[in-house]
């Protein structure tokens, strides 16, 4: 992966989603626990942008764990809404890397949330992503 840099503060995304009635709770309100399933598809779809799969990432032994996850339901979102789901690199440092995520259905912010991962080894403890990874910011 000569050349390529994981990532930089400020690299963002966003992914659109049409939500499905399966994902929806009794109220017809797109359930609390589909949101992170949104942000981790929103995430690696871009770290695929900027050229790593996480698989590769797996395979070389290098995991990354939620460490921190935070959420604000803002307003509900409903069935068959357009949810576009914004990911932003927050900030990135040899072990940690930080998002920030938004929502918004049409031009209303429905959700605000923050995820912190951390780089691991196969063993599971915390390890330094490696030099073919990492460019100082």
């Amino acid at each position: 992966m000569p050349g390529k840099v994981f990532g930089q503060s400020g690299q963002e995304l966003t992914v659109d989603f049409r939500v499905r009635y399966a994902e929806c709770d009794a109220m017809g309100y797109l359930h609390h626990a589909k949101y992170w399933e949104y942000f981790e598809h929103a995430r690696t779809e871009l770290l695929r942008q900027i050229g790593f799969r996480y698989r590769d990432l797996e395979e070389q032994g290098v995991l990354f764990v939620v460490y921190k996850a935070e959420c604000k339901y803002i307003q509900p979102i409903r069935y068959d809404d357009i949810a576009a789901v914004t990911v932003r690199v927050a900030r990135i440092t040899r072990t940690r890397v930080d998002h920030a995520y938004e929502i918004f259905v049409g031009t209303v912010r429905t959700t605000s949330a923050t995820s912190t991962l951390a780089c691991v080894g196969t063993n599971g403890k915390p390890r330094l992503m490696p030099d073919s990874l990492w460019m100082p910011q």
